[in-house]
């Protein structure tokens, strides 16, 4: 299989996410693993991984334990995490607490939140781009599985790619 991405599908949670992240990035063993949840993180150094075991902090919008196994498998394996979002996913305070409570939101909080998404599909495929770039290697990238929708971005721009997700 050349491929020289591969998806996985994040539900947030919903499921065990982990036990496919493991399975595949032992398979493929890349260089990089570029995750949607490490934000704007990047975990290059050996360092780096333990200050963020040692802080078992992400963000306001990302729990560490969402990332623990993710964080623990990539330092195991020496590969390099990269986070591939903004910081609290670009949400203002305001709806950060609104969406972490699941609050309706309002007609101009929701143009808010529409015009943050597609910043936000627009970084991670200039990410992406960027770290394909640097390896030879397939990368793993971690999404949540809305942004693999079929009308998406990423799969209008993107080729050569496979999605795994549940």
């Amino acid at each position: 299989m050349d491929l020289s991405l591969i998806f996985i599908g994040s539900t947030h949670s919903f499921l065990d996410d982990f036990l496919k992240q493991k399975e595949i990035i032992s398979v493929i063993n890349p260089e990089f693993a570029l995750s949607e949840e490490l934000e704007d993180l990047k975990l290059e150094e050996a360092d780096q991984f333990k200050d963020i075991l040692e802080k078992k902090f992400i963000s306001d919008m990302t729990s560490f334990g969402e990332v623990e196994k993710l964080v623990k498998l990539c330092f195991e394996k020496k590969i390099k995490l990269i986070g591939i979002d903004f910081h609290n996913f670009g949400f203002d305070e305001n709806l950060q607490r609104k969406i972490k409570n699941q609050k309706e939101l309002t007609k101009e909080e929701e143009k808010t939140l529409n015009e943050t998404i597609k910043k936000r599909e627009e970084y991670h495929l200039s990410k992406i781009l960027e770290y394909k770039g640097k390896t030879k290697k397939p990368l793993v990238v971690i999404l949540g599985c809305w942004h693999l929708r079929k009308d998406s971005l990423l799969r209008k721009r993107l080729k050569n790619y496979k999605i795994i997700a549940p």
